[in-house]
């Protein structure tokens, strides 16, 4: 009855490891608009004034988001820079096609549009593969030329 006992707690144990080891991992960009803004549309080679979150995808966290890694609002800065010429990962670029100004979105961003060698180098705290979660608040659009590297 012990041997009955023990063998059903291992199985019970590889059962649930085998879950957490099939846990998926996101393998297309997942785009939500938390609130859709009302300003300027976001277009190629326009200045992106926006505030950004960050996590590594957790496929166990009800809202996928994960250990927060990087955050605009926490460095008290927000972030511009020149929108369509991958300046920022893919996965981001790609999920911020069409925003507005005063708009809001969570991008959920494979591993494949995500941190990519050597033009945007995985940070320290995010695992090579680790599928991402960005919150993106596009505050403002400046229009601008190509930049003068393109």
């Amino acid at each position: 009855m012990k041997a009955i006992a023990y063998c059903l707690v291992l199985l019970a144990a590889l059962r649930v490891g085998f879950a957490v080891a099939q846990a998926p991992i996101p393998d297309q960009l997942v785009v939500t608009d938390q609130e859709v803004g009302r300003g300027a549309e976001l277009r190629k080679g326009m200045f992106a004034v926006l505030h950004y979150t960050g996590w590594i995808y957790d496929a166990s966290a009800s809202d996928g988001k994960g250990k927060r890694y990087i955050s605009s609002r926490e460095r008290g800065e927000a972030l511009s820079y020149v929108y369509g010429y991958e300046r920022a990962i893919r996965g981001l670029e790609r999920g911020m096609q069409g925003m507005r100004v005063g708009g809001k979105r969570t991008i959920v961003i494979p591993p494949k549009l995500g941190y990519q060698e050597p033009k945007h180098p995985y940070p320290v705290d995010v695992p090579k593969g680790s599928a991402l979660v960005f919150e993106v608040e596009l505050l403002d659009v400046v229009p601008q030329g190509a930049p003068p590297d393109q």
